[in-house]
């Protein structure tokens, strides 16, 4: 497991609030911000091409996510990841559905040469990109996190293996997406050199917030609530327990 823990690194969002900026699927986006805010840090959603660079420039992290992809996406993509790279912001691509259409795919391998910090996707996706996970890191210098019943993250060099979540997770839209953002405020109060173990230390968290919402509810649209309270009561005990180590 990282060498930091996933409570100092909640700690630590908590307490410097980093901003990430989402260009993420329209479907899922108030369950992104929903669970960036529930972590402690301070979402932003804004795909419009007049804005989008200031946005990005005052960010600690910055997702691009493929999920609903047109022409204006595709530009905002384009000036947000340049912004990025211009002020040494970690961005992360979200190759959503990339094995469901071929333009989708051309644009996920456009993107992928542009130097991402991570890019984190199911099984299916990540196969379009390279052979495998460990192929696509050292492809690329990206972390790739692949995940699904089991998680995968690796450098190309070490790997991560992360068991936990639940089936309900795969029953509510965008808990993928979001959790994605997620790691991007893990990832914007970590050193690039320490990108693995955060990105690890996020999917425990997810993982671990699933197992214990699932407890005892009645399906996906309570299981949905139940997911962001127990991210928020995990980011609210580290933040707790620091006081308590200062006292």
């Amino acid at each position: 497991m990282p060498e930091m823990s996933v409570t100092a690194r909640l700690r630590a969002i908590g307490e410097e609030r980093p901003a990430v900026h989402c260009l993420t699927n329209t479907v899922v986006q108030g369950l992104t911000a929903n669970m960036l805010l529930a972590v402690g840090a301070i979402p932003s959603m804004s795909a419009d091409i007049r804005e989008i660079r200031d946005f990005v420039k005052g960010a600690a992290a910055l997702l691009v996510n493929l999920g609903t992809l047109d022409a204006a996406r595709i530009e905002a993509n384009a000036a947000a990841i340049e912004t990025a790279t211009a002020n040494n912001i970690p961005w992360i691509l979200d190759p959503v559905l990339i094995d469901r259409a071929a333009a989708r795919c051309r644009t996920a391998k456009e993107l992928m040469r542009l130097r991402p910090a991570l890019i984190r996707g199911n099984a299916g996706e990540i196969a379009m990109l390279a052979a495998d996970a460990k192929t696509l890191a050292q492809k690329t210098g990206a972390i790739v996190a692949v995940t699904g019943a089991t998680d995968y993250v690796t450098d190309g060099t070490c790997e991560i293996t992360l068991e936990g979540g639940h089936m309900l997770m795969s029953r509510v839209t965008g808990i993928g997406c979001a959790g994605t953002a997620l790691l991007g405020a893990f990832c914007g109060v970590t050193e690039r050199a320490d990108y693995l173990n955060a990105t690890a230390a996020g999917l425990q968290l997810l993982g671990s917030a699933g197992e214990l919402a699932a407890r005892d509810v009645a399906g996906p649209g309570t299981f949905a609530a139940r997911l962001l309270d127990e991210i928020f009561k995990a980011g609210k005990a580290s933040l707790q327990n620091s006081r308590k180590d200062n006292d």
